[in-house]
């Protein structure tokens, strides 16, 4: 299979392999001329749900029927790659996709790459739109140098560990977050820094495209009740300053103390400390001799 170079109109040869295809974050018109010839000549769609591939080739005009189609996540991986590298070896152009951006960030398929890569198998990256650097590139952040957090952890004590782990990088930290969630993210963020600044996007490059900038000074609008947002969210964070100091007094701990052991009193506060679970504990047992 050929691709013309619109440079210098010569022919460029597409060879079998696994390729990574950036599609969309929204906007259909930001496929890139490449994405749209590979996704027209492959054999094999593997993609995360095929009918909303299925629904962007439409709007793309790429032919639906005459090929494979491959529903892969990280559930079903182990399943799926065996047949994906089958047909890569049977000469086959598999092109992977996930629902919308740039595939693996955050999203299934590393597995998959993985074993092509044992396999001796080429993986070709087509390079296209990504929710992380669209977000970054309107946020008005310093883009020398960021951290790329995706999704952080459900459990509370987790979240709020990584945001302590990252805060000395002195970088934006760009994050993925669901819409329920982010009340909570705004607030663990300004109960614990002494400053930060938040950049919250949503449904970039389509009709209803949103940036919402929250830093201390309207923080507390963005966790009302009636403050509310739907999808999923790219956050670009900027921890500017050094944590507050969290201490507990010694009148909590030995309040604490009178239902629990030092040691119990220790791991349940500092959860919400600044000082580490062992400094805590070397109070406490101060405190009961």
């Amino acid at each position: 299979m050929l691709l013309t170079d619109l440079t210098n109109n010569k022919k460029i040869e597409l060879k079998n392999g696994l390729y990574i295809v950036s599609t969309p974050i929204g906007n259909r018109y930001d496929i890139t001329l490449r994405a749209l010839y590979i996704l027209n000549n492959s054999n094999v769609i593997v993609c995360e749900d095929t009918r909303i591939t299925k629904k962007l080739f439409t709007l793309l005009n790429i032919k639906i029927s005459g090929r494979i189609w491959i529903s892969y996540n990280d559930y079903n991986a182990p399943s799926k790659v065996k047949n994906i590298i089958e047909e890569i070896n049977k000469n086959k152009i598999v092109s992977f996709v996930s629902d919308a951006g740039t595939p693996l960030l955050s999203d299934p398929g590393y597995k998959m790459v993985q074993e092509a890569l044992k396999n001796n198998i080429k993986v070709i990256p087509i390079p296209g739109p990504s929710a992380i650097t669209a977000s970054l590139i309107i946020s008005g952040a310093k883009t020398d140098k960021f951290f790329f957090v995706g999704f952080l952890s459900r459990k509370k004590n987790e979240y709020i560990k990584i945001l302590k782990k990252y805060s000395d990088l002195k970088a934006p930290l760009i994050i993925f977050e669901k819409s329920k969630r982010i009340k909570f993210l705004i607030e663990i963020v300004f109960n614990w820094f002494e400053e930060a600044n938040f950049i919250i996007t949503r449904e970039l490059t389509k009709m209803h495209e949103e940036v919402i900038y929250v830093d201390i000074t309207n923080f507390e609008k963005y966790i009302k009740k009636d403050f509310n947002l739907k999808g999923e969210l790219t956050i670009i964070l900027e921890l500017n300053r050094k944590l507050k100091k969290i201490i507990f007094s010694n009148s909590v701990l030995l309040k604490e103390l009178k239902k629990f052991k030092p040691s119990q009193v220790a791991s349940i506060l500092a959860r919400s400390s600044s000082e580490s679970r062992e400094e805590i504990y070397k109070r406490c047992v101060s405190l009961t001799k």
